[in-house]
């Protein structure tokens, strides 16, 4: 029985991640052609207008959507379904009555109304396919404004995907008459989810887009570039890790328990930091020096963000599905307050560092260290509610503590006999040497 359950878990994880890992893997690729194809000014603008887009396309739904998962019967889901679009509507058309509200910061980046308009329209997850290839073809261009159209086109080609698929499932809702009562009554059955994963959301959205924003308020586009690439670079894995556990492990709970889910969450969570060790002590070693031979000069200070965002990032990676436990147990309060303290901590300490006249660098710096701390604290939480075992947490913690500084200290001998490039060079293969090996072993102990 317990050899079946495993089996069930690494089949939901491959189905469920496979194909964020091809898209992630075909966005990477494309990164040091486009990189060089647009400055980091355009860059600047292209986040400042995603920000936009995702702060509104992940609060149109008051995050009723998230009831979905749970919702066992076909004909309840579907008129919850209904009832969830006619939500999104209403929201979206005061979203965009308050679009205005943005059009004169846009306008400050260099993007006129209609450019605003387009990236409005993009959507939170973006067709990797198309995207890339629109933006590399307009890259040639020589115009930012194609970063914009291709992640538009990619949203296009990736909703009329999904339409098809659903509407030619043999299990697809089908629209029948529902009386208004029947869906206020629905909504009402679930607000716990606008109630607290609403405001959640709100704070992540906080954490994640408004330091584009402040940046933009003290410094040039191209500084929001610098900042918002390489947060996006070393928030890659992040992308993968929410895509393919977030869903199998929310529905696991939501019908086993949370206490059923110890053991396997507990060896993702231990291994994921082992994982991430080698890559944190490779980009904090690379810094600029790395940026610049990838994606060349004109990303110089890229690098300085990037090996301070490393570490969060990676811990991110292995917290951002977890908030899905705790909303499947009606525990949507804790991930609001701990949202709250890494949002509030981690924005304000960055504003007030780039207020005070302080270096981005040293700004950023400040705002990794509130996130580590808070990201830390949640796991520290949810193992608490939970009741597993922190031992074997505990212990994984020093071993990849261990892992990272071996990576770094051979890195830097290396370094003496070595060219730069060749060091990076080995330096890549031995951290992907690594990874695979400690995935392979989680794979095995899935199977």
């Amino acid at each position: 029985m317990r050899g079946a359950l495993k089996s069930s878990l690494g089949r939901s994880l491959l189905s469920s991640g496979i194909g964020p890992l091809l898209s992630q893997v075909l966005a990477l690729a494309f990164v040091p052609v486009l990189f060089r194809l647009y400055t980091p000014q355009d860059f600047g603008v292209w986040a400042a207008v995603q920000a936009i887009a995702i702060i509104a396309g992940s609060l149109v739904s008051l995050r009723f959507d998230l009831a979905l998962v749970l919702e066992r019967d076909l004909a309840a889901a579907t008129r919850l379904l209904y009832a969830i679009i006619g939500v999104v509507v209403a929201c979206s058309i005061v979203l965009a009555l308050m679009i205005g509200i943005w059009i004169g910061y846009l306008r400050a980046l260099g993007v006129d109304t209609a450019s605003a308009a387009l990236g409005w329209a993009v959507a939170v997850v973006l067709n990797a396919v198309v995207s890339n290839i629109v933006q590399l073809a307009g890259g040639v261009l020589g115009h930012g404004i194609w970063l914009i159209i291709g992640s538009v086109a990619g949203q296009a080609a990736a909703l009329i995907f999904y339409i098809l698929s659903i509407m030619r499932a043999a299990e697809r809702p089908v629209l029948h008459s529902f009386k208004f009562d029947e869906f206020v009554s629905l909504l009402k059955k679930h607000r716990r989810f606008p109630l607290f994963s609403l405001p959640f959301t709100v704070m992540s959205l906080l954490r994640d887009r408004a330091p584009i924003f402040i940046i933009g308020a003290f410094g040039p586009p191209s500084l929001v570039g610098l900042y918002s690439q390489a947060w996006r670079l070393t928030h890659f894995p992040s992308g993968l890790t929410s895509a393919a556990l977030r869903p199998v492990f929310f529905h696991r709970t939501a019908t086993e328990g949370l206490a059923a889910q110890g053991e396997a969450v507990d060896r993702l969570v231990r291994w994921l930091l082992l994982a991430s060790s080698p890559w944190i002590a490779f980009v904090a070693f690379g810094n600029d020096a790395l940026f610049n031979l990838l994606l060349g000069e004109q990303w110089h200070g890229a690098g300085h963000l990037a090996a301070a965002l490393a570490l969060p990032a990676a811990l991110f990676t292995i917290t951002n599905w977890m908030d899905r436990l705790l909303d499947a147990v009606g525990r949507q309060d804790v991930n609001l307050k701990v949202e709250i303290v890494a949002g509030l901590g981690s924005v304000g300490v960055l504003w007030i560092a780039l207020a005070a006249g302080a270096s981005l660098t040293l700004a950023v710096t400040w705002q990794c260290a509130a996130l580590v701390l808070s990201y830390a604290a949640f796991i520290w939480i949810c193992y608490g509610i939970a009741g597993w075992s922190r031992s074997g947490l505990v212990m994984s913690l020093f071993a990849a503590c261990s892992i990272g500084s071996l990576m770094y200290l051979s890195l830097g001998i290396l370094r003496l006999v070595m060219s730069q490039a060749d060091v990076f060079l080995v330096g890549a293969a031995a951290a992907t040497l690594i990874t695979i090996a400690i995935l392979m072993m989680v794979r095995k102990e899935l199977q």
